[in-house]
Protein backbone atom coordinates (compact mmCIF):
# COMPACT_ATOMS: atom_id res chain seq x y z
CA UNK A 1 0.00 0.00 0.00
CA UNK A 2 2.78 2.27 1.24
CA UNK A 3 6.50 1.94 2.18
CA UNK A 4 5.46 4.36 4.99
CA UNK A 5 4.09 1.60 6.68
CA UNK A 6 7.03 0.08 8.06
CA UNK A 7 8.61 0.25 10.84
CA UNK A 8 5.36 -1.51 12.37
CA UNK A 9 5.02 0.02 16.12
CA UNK A 10 5.73 -3.53 17.42
CA UNK A 11 6.62 -6.98 15.98
CA UNK A 12 4.44 -8.27 13.30
CA UNK A 13 3.16 -11.93 13.99
CA UNK A 14 5.58 -14.65 13.96
CA UNK A 15 5.21 -18.61 14.11
CA UNK A 16 4.79 -18.58 17.71
CA UNK A 17 1.19 -16.33 17.75
CA UNK A 18 0.82 -17.99 14.63
CA UNK A 19 -2.48 -16.35 12.67
CA UNK A 20 -5.03 -16.22 9.98
CA UNK A 21 -7.39 -14.21 8.31
CA UNK A 22 -11.07 -14.34 7.00
CA UNK A 23 -11.36 -12.04 4.07
CA UNK A 24 -15.14 -10.06 4.25
CA UNK A 25 -17.12 -11.54 0.95
CA UNK A 26 -17.63 -9.71 -2.36
CA UNK A 27 -17.75 -6.32 -2.20
CA UNK A 28 -17.87 -3.55 -4.48
CA UNK A 29 -17.52 0.02 -4.74
CA UNK A 30 -18.21 3.33 -7.49
CA UNK A 31 -21.04 4.69 -8.68
CA UNK A 32 -22.95 1.22 -9.62
CA UNK A 33 -21.94 -0.60 -6.71
CA UNK A 34 -25.64 -1.20 -5.78
CA UNK A 35 -26.66 -2.83 -9.18
CA UNK A 36 -23.42 -5.20 -9.63
CA UNK A 37 -23.77 -6.31 -5.73
CA UNK A 38 -27.40 -7.15 -6.15
CA UNK A 39 -26.99 -9.15 -9.43
CA UNK A 40 -23.96 -11.23 -7.72
CA UNK A 41 -26.36 -12.37 -4.89
CA UNK A 42 -28.98 -13.66 -7.85
CA UNK A 43 -30.49 -16.41 -6.49
CA UNK A 44 -29.35 -16.27 -2.97
CA UNK A 45 -31.43 -13.20 -2.57
CA UNK A 46 -34.81 -15.33 -1.31
CA UNK A 47 -37.56 -13.07 -0.33
CA UNK A 48 -35.52 -10.52 1.22
CA UNK A 49 -36.27 -8.74 4.20
CA UNK A 50 -34.96 -4.87 3.98
CA UNK A 51 -33.91 -3.37 7.42
CA UNK A 52 -33.16 -0.08 7.70
CA UNK A 53 -34.80 3.11 9.50
CA UNK A 54 -37.73 5.41 8.13
CA UNK A 55 -35.43 8.61 7.25
CA UNK A 56 -33.20 6.49 5.25
CA UNK A 57 -35.56 4.71 3.56
CA UNK A 58 -37.15 7.81 2.58
CA UNK A 59 -33.83 8.73 0.90
CA UNK A 60 -32.17 6.12 -0.35
CA UNK A 61 -35.40 3.36 -0.94
CA UNK A 62 -36.50 4.39 -4.70
CA UNK A 63 -32.34 3.71 -5.67
CA UNK A 64 -32.71 0.31 -3.22
CA UNK A 65 -35.89 -0.89 -4.89
CA UNK A 66 -34.50 -0.43 -8.77
CA UNK A 67 -31.72 -2.02 -7.67
CA UNK A 68 -34.00 -5.41 -6.72
CA UNK A 69 -36.24 -4.48 -9.48
CA UNK A 70 -33.11 -5.83 -12.52
CA UNK A 71 -33.48 -9.38 -10.74
CA UNK A 72 -36.72 -10.67 -11.87
CA UNK A 73 -39.13 -12.33 -10.18
CA UNK A 74 -37.77 -10.47 -6.85
CA UNK A 75 -40.53 -9.91 -3.85
CA UNK A 76 -38.94 -8.39 -1.07
CA UNK A 77 -40.36 -6.82 2.26
CA UNK A 78 -39.03 -4.01 4.54
CA UNK A 79 -38.94 -3.15 8.27
CA UNK A 80 -38.13 0.19 8.86
CA UNK A 81 -38.33 0.05 12.61
CA UNK A 82 -34.55 0.95 13.35
CA UNK A 83 -33.50 3.77 15.56
CA UNK A 84 -30.05 5.13 16.73
CA UNK A 85 -28.39 2.89 19.17
CA UNK A 86 -30.93 0.23 18.45
CA UNK A 87 -32.24 -2.19 21.39
CA UNK A 88 -33.32 -6.34 21.16
CA UNK A 89 -36.71 -4.52 20.56
CA UNK A 90 -35.58 -3.73 17.29
CA UNK A 91 -33.78 -7.11 16.80
CA UNK A 92 -36.81 -8.96 18.05
CA UNK A 93 -39.26 -7.09 15.52
CA UNK A 94 -37.07 -7.61 12.63
CA UNK A 95 -36.54 -11.50 13.31
CA UNK A 96 -40.57 -12.13 13.72
CA UNK A 97 -41.81 -10.31 10.57
CA UNK A 98 -38.88 -12.26 8.55
CA UNK A 99 -40.35 -15.17 10.18
CA UNK A 100 -43.65 -14.40 9.59
CA UNK A 101 -42.76 -13.06 6.07
CA UNK A 102 -40.86 -16.44 5.12
CA UNK A 103 -37.47 -14.36 4.30
CA UNK A 104 -34.56 -15.94 3.70
CA UNK A 105 -32.26 -13.34 2.94
CA UNK A 106 -31.37 -10.04 4.62
CA UNK A 107 -30.46 -6.17 2.90
CA UNK A 108 -29.23 -3.80 5.70
CA UNK A 109 -29.52 -0.22 4.09
CA UNK A 110 -28.66 2.56 6.85
CA UNK A 111 -25.65 3.05 8.76
CA UNK A 112 -24.05 0.93 11.67
CA UNK A 113 -27.51 0.90 13.84
CA UNK A 114 -29.41 -0.99 10.30
CA UNK A 115 -26.34 -3.10 10.18
CA UNK A 116 -25.89 -4.44 13.51
CA UNK A 117 -29.31 -5.04 13.87
CA UNK A 118 -28.92 -7.31 10.71
CA UNK A 119 -26.51 -9.58 11.70
CA UNK A 120 -28.33 -10.38 15.21
CA UNK A 121 -31.15 -10.58 12.54
CA UNK A 122 -29.56 -13.23 10.53
CA UNK A 123 -28.15 -14.87 13.71
CA UNK A 124 -31.40 -15.51 14.81
CA UNK A 125 -32.79 -16.27 11.31
CA UNK A 126 -30.34 -18.84 10.06
CA UNK A 127 -29.29 -20.27 13.26
CA UNK A 128 -33.37 -20.83 14.45
CA UNK A 129 -32.80 -19.40 17.52
CA UNK A 130 -34.32 -16.86 19.73
CA UNK A 131 -32.60 -13.58 20.90
CA UNK A 132 -32.18 -14.74 24.22
CA UNK A 133 -30.31 -17.54 22.99
CA UNK A 134 -27.38 -15.92 20.93
CA UNK A 135 -25.68 -15.16 24.29
CA UNK A 136 -26.80 -19.28 25.79
CA UNK A 137 -24.40 -21.65 25.12
CA UNK A 138 -26.64 -22.96 21.97
CA UNK A 139 -26.33 -19.50 20.52
CA UNK A 140 -22.63 -19.24 20.95
CA UNK A 141 -21.92 -22.68 19.46
CA UNK A 142 -23.61 -21.13 16.19
CA UNK A 143 -21.98 -18.00 16.34
CA UNK A 144 -18.52 -20.53 16.71
CA UNK A 145 -18.86 -22.15 14.11
CA UNK A 146 -17.96 -21.63 10.61
CA UNK A 147 -20.55 -20.34 7.94
CA UNK A 148 -22.19 -22.72 5.54
CA UNK A 149 -23.62 -22.17 1.78
CA UNK A 150 -26.97 -22.75 3.84
CA UNK A 151 -26.97 -20.02 6.04
CA UNK A 152 -28.94 -16.88 5.02
CA UNK A 153 -26.93 -14.04 2.98
CA UNK A 154 -26.57 -9.97 4.45
CA UNK A 155 -26.26 -7.61 1.45
CA UNK A 156 -25.13 -4.68 3.42
CA UNK A 157 -25.69 -1.42 1.67
CA UNK A 158 -24.13 1.58 4.14
CA UNK A 159 -25.57 4.94 3.93
CA UNK A 160 -23.05 6.41 6.33
CA UNK A 161 -19.02 6.35 6.71
CA UNK A 162 -17.80 5.23 10.15
CA UNK A 163 -18.55 2.44 11.96
CA UNK A 164 -17.63 -0.24 9.39
CA UNK A 165 -20.31 -2.66 10.63
CA UNK A 166 -20.46 -3.49 6.82
CA UNK A 167 -16.97 -5.27 7.22
CA UNK A 168 -16.87 -6.20 11.04
CA UNK A 169 -17.36 -8.63 12.90
CA UNK A 170 -18.87 -7.28 15.58
CA UNK A 171 -22.56 -5.70 16.28
CA UNK A 172 -23.35 -3.78 19.61
CA UNK A 173 -27.12 -3.85 20.26
CA UNK A 174 -28.09 -2.15 23.70
CA UNK A 175 -30.00 -5.12 25.97
CA UNK A 176 -33.04 -5.04 28.11
CA UNK A 177 -30.74 -4.46 30.94
CA UNK A 178 -29.73 -1.11 28.87
CA UNK A 179 -26.57 -1.80 28.71
CA UNK A 180 -25.08 -2.71 25.06
CA UNK A 181 -24.14 -6.16 24.72
CA UNK A 182 -21.35 -7.14 22.16
CA UNK A 183 -22.22 -10.14 19.41
CA UNK A 184 -18.77 -11.07 17.68
CA UNK A 185 -18.62 -13.80 14.97
CA UNK A 186 -17.44 -13.64 11.28
CA UNK A 187 -20.71 -15.45 10.87
CA UNK A 188 -23.16 -13.16 10.23
CA UNK A 189 -20.86 -10.37 8.71
CA UNK A 190 -22.14 -9.55 5.10
CA UNK A 191 -21.82 -12.02 2.45
CA UNK A 192 -21.94 -9.00 0.10
CA UNK A 193 -21.08 -5.37 0.45
CA UNK A 194 -22.05 -2.06 -1.69
CA UNK A 195 -20.37 0.95 -1.12
CA UNK A 196 -22.27 3.55 -2.96
CA UNK A 197 -20.69 6.98 -2.97
CA UNK A 198 -24.07 8.35 -4.13
CA UNK A 199 -26.01 7.06 -1.16
CA UNK A 200 -23.95 8.90 1.38
CA UNK A 201 -24.94 12.03 -0.39
CA UNK A 202 -28.30 12.83 2.14
CA UNK A 203 -26.15 12.51 4.82
CA UNK A 204 -25.92 15.90 7.22
CA UNK A 205 -23.32 17.55 8.65
CA UNK A 206 -23.33 16.24 11.87
CA UNK A 207 -23.82 12.59 11.31
CA UNK A 208 -21.58 13.08 8.32
CA UNK A 209 -18.88 14.65 11.10
CA UNK A 210 -19.71 11.97 14.17
CA UNK A 211 -19.24 8.90 11.67
CA UNK A 212 -15.72 9.91 10.45
CA UNK A 213 -14.46 10.64 13.82
CA UNK A 214 -15.63 7.21 14.53
CA UNK A 215 -13.66 5.85 11.36
CA UNK A 216 -10.61 7.33 12.33
CA UNK A 217 -10.52 6.59 16.21
CA UNK A 218 -11.56 2.65 14.82
CA UNK A 219 -8.25 2.49 12.75
CA UNK A 220 -6.16 4.34 15.35
CA UNK A 221 -7.07 2.08 17.79
CA UNK A 222 -6.24 -0.99 15.77
CA UNK A 223 -2.79 0.26 14.95
CA UNK A 224 -1.79 1.14 18.50
CA UNK A 225 -2.98 -1.99 20.13
CA UNK A 226 -0.55 -4.69 20.96
CA UNK A 227 -2.60 -7.09 18.90
CA UNK A 228 0.67 -8.00 16.25
CA UNK A 229 -1.75 -9.86 12.94
CA UNK A 230 -0.11 -7.55 10.02
CA UNK A 231 -3.03 -7.69 7.80
CA UNK A 232 -5.25 -5.26 10.18
CA UNK A 233 -1.67 -2.90 11.16
CA UNK A 234 -1.74 -2.07 7.07
CA UNK A 235 -5.14 -1.82 6.94
CA UNK A 236 -5.18 0.25 9.71
CA UNK A 237 -2.62 2.37 8.63
CA UNK A 238 -4.02 2.83 5.38
CA UNK A 239 -7.52 3.85 6.84
CA UNK A 240 -6.14 6.62 8.71
CA UNK A 241 -4.40 7.99 5.34
CA UNK A 242 -7.55 8.08 3.59
CA UNK A 243 -9.51 9.37 6.67
CA UNK A 244 -7.74 12.24 7.61
CA UNK A 245 -8.05 13.91 4.56
CA UNK A 246 -11.05 12.55 3.67
CA UNK A 247 -13.14 14.00 6.82
CA UNK A 248 -12.25 17.57 6.65
CA UNK A 249 -12.75 17.57 2.59
CA UNK A 250 -16.53 16.01 3.01
CA UNK A 251 -17.07 18.68 5.40
CA UNK A 252 -15.87 21.35 3.45
CA UNK A 253 -17.69 20.04 0.23
CA UNK A 254 -20.81 17.82 1.62
CA UNK A 255 -21.52 16.43 -2.38
CA UNK A 256 -18.08 16.03 -3.45
CA UNK A 257 -18.77 12.49 -4.16
CA UNK A 258 -14.90 11.63 -4.30
CA UNK A 259 -14.78 13.12 -0.40
CA UNK A 260 -17.53 10.83 -0.03
CA UNK A 261 -16.21 7.70 -1.74
CA UNK A 262 -13.01 8.31 0.52
CA UNK A 263 -15.15 8.33 3.71
CA UNK A 264 -16.43 5.44 3.04
CA UNK A 265 -13.41 3.26 1.85
CA UNK A 266 -11.73 4.49 4.77
CA UNK A 267 -14.62 3.54 7.21
CA UNK A 268 -15.16 0.07 5.35
CA UNK A 269 -11.01 -0.71 5.66
CA UNK A 270 -10.97 -0.11 9.45
CA UNK A 271 -13.76 -2.15 10.19
CA UNK A 272 -11.97 -5.21 8.25
CA UNK A 273 -8.69 -3.91 10.34
CA UNK A 274 -11.39 -3.96 13.80
CA UNK A 275 -11.95 -7.72 12.97
CA UNK A 276 -8.48 -8.76 12.33
CA UNK A 277 -7.10 -7.12 15.43
CA UNK A 278 -9.66 -5.17 17.49
CA UNK A 279 -9.09 -1.40 18.59
CA UNK A 280 -7.36 -0.59 22.63
CA UNK A 281 -9.07 1.13 25.68
CA UNK A 282 -10.62 3.98 24.06
CA UNK A 283 -13.45 1.96 22.67
CA UNK A 284 -13.31 -0.12 25.73
CA UNK A 285 -14.11 2.38 28.16
CA UNK A 286 -16.77 4.20 25.57
CA UNK A 287 -18.70 1.00 25.93
CA UNK A 288 -19.30 1.03 29.29
CA UNK A 289 -20.25 4.78 29.92
CA UNK A 290 -22.34 4.93 26.78
CA UNK A 291 -25.16 3.17 28.72
CA UNK A 292 -25.18 6.39 31.67
CA UNK A 293 -24.84 9.07 28.99
CA UNK A 294 -27.61 10.41 26.16
CA UNK A 295 -24.90 11.49 23.79
CA UNK A 296 -23.89 10.20 20.23
CA UNK A 297 -21.03 7.27 19.83
CA UNK A 298 -18.34 10.20 18.47
CA UNK A 299 -19.39 12.68 21.44
CA UNK A 300 -18.00 9.69 24.40
CA UNK A 301 -15.56 8.85 22.37
CA UNK A 302 -13.76 11.97 21.69
CA UNK A 303 -13.69 12.88 25.40
CA UNK A 304 -12.23 9.52 26.67
CA UNK A 305 -9.71 9.22 23.43
CA UNK A 306 -8.03 12.78 24.97
CA UNK A 307 -7.70 11.40 28.34
CA UNK A 308 -7.06 7.86 27.44
CA UNK A 309 -4.68 8.49 24.85
CA UNK A 310 -2.97 11.19 26.52
CA UNK A 311 -2.36 8.85 29.92
CA UNK A 312 -0.81 5.94 27.62
CA UNK A 313 1.47 7.94 25.87
CA UNK A 314 3.11 9.08 29.13
CA UNK A 315 5.06 5.52 29.11
CA UNK A 316 3.89 3.74 25.51
CA UNK A 317 4.46 6.47 23.20
CA UNK A 318 5.98 4.97 20.41
CA UNK A 319 2.76 3.12 18.28
CA UNK A 320 1.51 6.69 18.06
CA UNK A 321 4.70 8.72 17.48
CA UNK A 322 4.75 5.86 14.21
CA UNK A 323 1.48 6.59 13.32
CA UNK A 324 2.40 10.34 13.26
CA UNK A 325 5.66 9.78 11.50
CA UNK A 326 4.12 7.76 8.62
CA UNK A 327 1.54 10.33 8.10
CA UNK A 328 3.54 13.14 7.68
CA UNK A 329 1.97 14.91 10.85
CA UNK A 330 5.47 14.59 13.09
CA UNK A 331 8.52 13.98 12.33
CA UNK A 332 10.84 15.76 15.46
CA UNK A 333 12.63 12.43 16.43
CA UNK A 334 10.93 12.79 20.02
CA UNK A 335 8.31 10.08 20.52
CA UNK A 336 6.35 12.12 23.04
CA UNK A 337 6.46 14.78 20.70
CA UNK A 338 5.44 12.73 17.80
CA UNK A 339 2.62 11.01 19.68
CA UNK A 340 1.04 14.56 21.14
CA UNK A 341 0.90 15.96 17.61
CA UNK A 342 -1.03 12.97 16.34
CA UNK A 343 -2.97 13.28 19.32
CA UNK A 344 -3.51 16.94 19.02
CA UNK A 345 -4.04 16.18 15.25
CA UNK A 346 -7.44 13.54 15.89
CA UNK A 347 -8.39 15.88 18.69
CA UNK A 348 -8.83 19.00 16.33
CA UNK A 349 -10.61 16.42 13.87
CA UNK A 350 -13.38 16.62 16.87
CA UNK A 351 -13.53 19.97 17.13
CA UNK A 352 -13.92 20.72 12.83
CA UNK A 353 -17.02 18.66 13.05
CA UNK A 354 -18.30 20.02 16.23
CA UNK A 355 -17.72 17.23 18.86
CA UNK A 356 -16.21 18.36 22.42
CA UNK A 357 -13.09 16.60 23.66
CA UNK A 358 -14.52 16.81 26.92
CA UNK A 359 -17.63 15.93 29.20
CA UNK A 360 -19.28 18.74 30.32
CA UNK A 361 -21.72 17.63 32.79
CA UNK A 362 -20.79 14.26 33.53
CA UNK A 363 -20.77 13.38 36.67
CA UNK A 364 -19.23 10.34 38.22
CA UNK A 365 -19.46 8.96 41.74
CA UNK A 366 -16.46 6.97 42.55
CA UNK A 367 -18.68 4.12 42.84
CA UNK A 368 -19.94 4.63 39.64
CA UNK A 369 -16.15 4.42 38.72
CA UNK A 370 -15.57 1.12 39.80
CA UNK A 371 -18.49 -0.43 38.39
CA UNK A 372 -17.03 1.17 34.91
CA UNK A 373 -13.56 0.07 35.48
CA UNK A 374 -15.02 -3.21 36.26
CA UNK A 375 -17.12 -3.55 33.00
CA UNK A 376 -14.38 -1.72 31.01
CA UNK A 377 -11.91 -4.62 32.01
CA UNK A 378 -14.26 -7.23 30.08
CA UNK A 379 -13.76 -5.91 26.76
CA UNK A 380 -11.71 -7.16 24.57
CA UNK A 381 -9.38 -4.71 23.66
CA UNK A 382 -9.19 -3.20 26.84
CA UNK A 383 -6.03 -5.22 27.53
CA UNK A 384 -4.95 -4.39 24.26
CA UNK A 385 -4.48 -1.03 25.22
CA UNK A 386 -0.36 -0.37 24.58
CA UNK A 387 -0.20 0.95 28.20
CA UNK A 388 -1.56 -1.81 30.46
CA UNK A 389 -4.42 -0.45 32.43
CA UNK A 390 -5.67 -2.30 35.57
CA UNK A 391 -8.67 -1.47 37.57
CA UNK A 392 -7.33 1.59 39.63
CA UNK A 393 -5.47 2.89 36.53
CA UNK A 394 -9.38 2.65 34.59
CA UNK A 395 -11.06 4.36 37.57
CA UNK A 396 -8.82 6.76 38.06
CA UNK A 397 -9.08 7.57 34.23
CA UNK A 398 -13.14 7.49 34.42
CA UNK A 399 -13.14 10.25 37.06
CA UNK A 400 -10.54 12.29 35.39
CA UNK A 401 -13.11 12.89 32.63
CA UNK A 402 -16.35 13.65 34.97
CA UNK A 403 -17.08 17.26 35.76
CA UNK A 404 -16.48 18.64 37.95
CA UNK A 405 -14.27 15.47 39.06
CA UNK A 406 -13.87 13.56 41.96
CA UNK A 407 -11.04 12.74 44.11
CA UNK A 408 -9.59 9.14 43.22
Amino acid sequence: MTDKINPLPQPVATLATGGGISWPGDSHWGPDALERAVQVAGARLRQPLVITDPVVWRAVGPAVQAALATVPGLSWQVYDGVVPNPTLTQVREALQTARRLGCGSLIAVGGGSAIDVAKVVLAGLAGGLDVEELQAPRGRAWLDAPATPEDALLLAVPTTSGTGSESSSAALIQGDDGRKHLYRSLRPRPAIVALQPSLTLGLPPRPTAHGGFDAVLHALGTWVNTDPSPVGKALALHALRICLPALPAVLREPDSLQARADMQMGAYLAGVAIGLNKVDAVHGMCTPLEARVHLTHAEVLAPVFSVVARHTVQTHARPYAEAARALDIASTGNEQHDALALIEAVEGLARLGGIATRFTDLRLSAQDADELATRALRSASTPLNPRPLAHPDIRSLYLQMAHPGVSP
